[in-house]
């Protein structure tokens, strides 16, 4: 098997003795406070400070000590007295227009880089800002796969700024050029990674056992297919189900006769066994892919990612494998009952006893594997007590709305508790999330299509979408800055269906005994999925507030420029905020220890 990317002993001695291995670090010096938690492709940085008076806002300037650059970070707001910005898509550097916020995301970061940040307080007026208190923190970003968890996440972002100002003019072909540089972008990595997975089985000593739901993507099926000329043994159980009534005339679920169609047209009907067991009603959701060495399952992938250009350049998707012979045999067994045909009453009956899911609060330690469909709601009401036993945090997302379940824990008041929300879009009011507890805070998808913000540049979707545009991840993240986060990842959407209905794959991670739940492997996990979960979430509520679709507070308000004195820190010190309980927890002084 590969073995670790970036291991600790191969670092130049100089950035050990920096301290330049850490992948979260947090100091304070004269009274500013720096909290750095590092991904792969971003770094959260969250501060605080004794006294914000005179406090224009951040300055942050980083060094990457891999490529020898220094910048500051920039933004896209500017103090109205100095520039009156007006300029489509433009940036400006921090140091002369800086952040007013107490949490900020560097989104151009690279994996396996070793930075050093150092964030300033401006001080002084707009027209000549001083740097004041100074704080610097080391950190190095992950790699997306160390020989135990790889984790890739895509842009999931074609409405962007920065989209807009890499790639102006592109408007994607049909079919569209995937080497095209803003493919990818878009992808990522998040493609590349699925098909070297695939590369791994070399020849007849190794299989691919998968199974998947919507299943089109061109070069996957390609990729199958050669695994399968280099003697691999590949075996693909697939969503085949037609569920259109017998009755109607309108042909509204094609799902399973365009993975047909591809499946000829890329020559593998051999590869493929189509799901068609009853219940015709239950999707084959699963996106998980076993690789097998002389017969024994020793890694898979998982995650939210279907075989579609959609899924790699489109709507936001994870990819997550994991190098555990013991996590591998488990999706491995849940295969076999797929391939073997088993209807949805058996597999309920297999899934309750096969392994039983010790339903505690916390999670128990380890990786719990639970597959669906099971014989009730009890899987989805562990996931949302588990969700509600956050001590300092926790964050969900939403493709389809939430559950009843989580609806039901979100009405309570539980500040100072951040539970963050991070929808497709807006559910309707019956679905809506109760905003009892202001601590809760809710973004959903949106991009810049005009109104009121002419000065930015237009945003255009990759049009690869129709049904989910924004975010089609399935994640929950329990106490993600804590010494024993839980991190909660897979293909269900934590919903009725998902759970007692469809086939689905459900992973749960906490700190446990083995090499993929080390302290050091869960960390690492929680610290990928909230700095991307955290720059998708960022992302969505000003282009939502253009649109008038402000969920948290109603105001519709669009701020396009920088306060210009310190007035802007003063809502962040309320006593009792959900601000101050932000500022308090990204910096470092509400982690709970789980």
């Amino acid at each position: 098997m590969r073995s670790l990317q970036w291991p600790y002993a191969a670092l130049p001695a100089t950035l050990r003795d920096l301290g330049l291995v850490t992948m979260r670090a947090r100091r304070t010096s004269h009274g500013l406070t720096a909290h750095l938690v590092a991904g792969t492709h971003t770094v959260l940085i969250g501060m605080d400070l004794e006294d914000p008076t005179g406090c224009l806002g951040f300055a942050i300037r980083r060094t990457d000590h891999t490529e020898g650059e220094t910048v500051w970070l920039r933004g896209m707001k500017t103090f109205r007295s100095v520039v009156d910005s007006g300029r489509s898509s433009a940036q400006w550097s921090t140091r002369w227009h800086p952040i007013q916020a107490f949490q900020w995301g560097d989104y151009t970061a690279k994996p396996g880089h070793s930075y050093t940040y150092s964030v300033s307080a401006l001080v002084g007026t707009p027209q000549d800002p001083e740097l004041g208190a100074t704080v610097t923190v080391n950190v190095r970003t992950e790699v997306e796969d160390d020989g135990v968890h790889g984790v890739w996440f895509n842009r999931g972002v074609a409405g962007s700024q920065a989209f807009r100002r890499s790639f102006p003019d592109w408007v994607p072909q049909n079919p569209p050029d995937e080497a095209d540089p803003a493919m990818v972008w878009l992808s990522r990595g998040l493609g590349e990674a699925l098909l070297a997975f695939v590369g791994e089985a070399l020849d007849g000593d190794w299989g691919l056992r998968g199974a998947f739901y919507e299943f089109t993507w061109g070069r996957a099926l390609e990729a199958f297919a050669a695994a399968r000329d280099r003697g691999v043994d590949v075996q693909l159980v697939v969503h085949g189900r037609d569920r259109d009534s017998a009755t109607s005339t309108e042909d509204n679920d094609r799902t399973a006769d365009l993975a047909r169609e591809a499946v000829q047209r890329h020559g593998i009907p051999d590869l493929v066994t189509w799901r068609e067991a009853p219940n015709k009603s239950a999707l084959q959701h699963n996106k998980f892919l076993v690789l097998t060495h002389k017969g024994q399952p020793v890694a898979v992938w998982t995650g939210s990612t279907n075989i579609t250009l959609g899924a790699i350049y489109g709507h936001s998707n994870v990819g997550h494998l994991v190098r555990s012979r013991e996590v591998a045999a488990q999706f491995d067994r849940y295969w076999r009952n797929l391939k073997d045909g088993l209807p949805t009453p058996a597999l309920r009956a297999v899934h309750e006893n096969e392994p039983p899911v010790a339903a505690t609060v916390p999670a128990p330690p380890g990786a719990t594997f639970v597959p669906s469909p099971r014989q009730g709601l009890a899987a989805l009401q562990w996931y949302a007590a588990l969700f509600d036993s956050a001590t300092a945090s926790a964050h969900i997302t939403g493709a389809f709305g939430l559950n009843r379940a989580f609806l039901d824990r979100l009405s309570a008041v539980r500040a100072p508790i951040t539970r963050t929300v991070l929808l497709e879009k807006l559910p309707p009011r019956e679905r809506a999330v109760p905003r009892t507890d202001s601590h809760v805070r809710i973004s959903t998808g949106s991009h810049l299509a005009g109104g009121p913000l002419g000065q930015w540049a237009a945003e255009r979707l990759t049009g690869f979408n129709s049904h989910v545009q924004y975010i089609h991840t399935k994640i929950v993240l329990v106490d993600p800055l804590s010494e024993h986060p839980t991190v909660i990842t897979g293909s269900a959407n934590y919903s009725d269906a998902s759970t007692v209905s469809n086939e689905e794959n459900t992973l749960v991670l906490r700190r446990g005994r083995t090499r993929a739940t080390s302290r050091r492997a869960v960390l690492r996990v929680a610290d990928i999925y909230l700095t991307e979960y955290h720059r998708l979430f960022m992302h969505f509520p000003f282009r939502a507030l253009a649109q008038s679709r402000e969920v948290n507070t109603g105001q519709h308000r669009v701020d396009l420029h920088l306060e210009e004195t310190d007035s802007w820190a003063r809502r962040y010190y309320e006593a009792g905020s959900w601000r101050a309980a932000q500022r308090a927890l990204f910096s470092g002084g509400l982690a709970s220890q789980g």
